[in-house]
């Protein structure tokens, strides 16, 4: 498996002083327990924050399956 290049706008995102065209979008997400702790243990270790994995995640997840909604959007009927 060859890694996925993560795309420095997605890693490095500036948390203040930015453009409404680059300010983040809230959002809130559950995760079972295990996977809280498990996201929490390597953001300590690594001193990487668990918000900025997550980022990571979904980036990978549009490049691995494209764009979710339009997909959705051809397939109903």
């Amino acid at each position: 498996m060859r890694p996925i290049e993560i795309p420095h706008s997605v890693t490095h995102m500036p948390l203040m002083g930015t453009s409404a065209a680059t300010r983040l979008e809230p959002m809130l997400i559950r995760l079972p327990p295990e996977l809280a702790a498990g996201l929490r243990r390597l953001a300590r270790s690594t001193r990487i924050r668990q918000s900025d994995y997550l980022r990571e995640a979904v980036s990978d997840l549009l490049a691995k399956y494209g764009d979710l909604p339009s997909a959705r959007e051809s397939a109903s009927p």
